[in-house]
């Protein structure tokens, strides 16, 4: 258990570290307010907890990886969604909206895919 707590601190700072990452490569410098990147912390945060409850739910190999691998795919569709939202919506409102649903919809996916597959009996476990 305590080590999903150390996922969910990660997987939550992730994205504002990502953000300030882009912002200095783009522009050589760090951003004048560096505590406007923690408006994707919520993005974070949200989308770590429905991570980790969707790999707690099932102890078969190939549903948690291809899990993991639907996180995967859908992390720069959500960057250009947080970054894109933030412009639509309020920033913390958008953020959140169009960055964390982009990662909740490819973790189903990727979890509704790996049951798929393992129940089809194809698949070792």
């Amino acid at each position: 258990m305590k080590r999903n707590y150390v996922w969910f601190i990660f997987l939550s700072l992730i994205w504002p570290l990502v953000q300030i990452l882009i912002f200095g490569l783009r522009f050589q410098r760090l951003p004048d307010n560096i505590w406007e990147s923690f408006y994707f912390l919520p993005m974070g945060i949200f989308s770590a907890a429905f991570l980790l409850f969707m790999l707690g739910k099932t102890a078969v190999r190939t549903t948690r990886v291809s899990t993991i691998v639907g996180y995967l795919v859908a992390c720069p569709i959500a960057l250009v969604g947080g970054l894109g939202g933030g412009l639509v919506l309020s920033p913390l409102l958008g953020v959140t909206l169009f960055g964390a649903v982009p990662l909740m919809v490819g973790t189903a996916v990727g979890y509704g895919m790996g049951k798929l597959v393992s129940n089809s009996g194809n698949v070792p476990r």
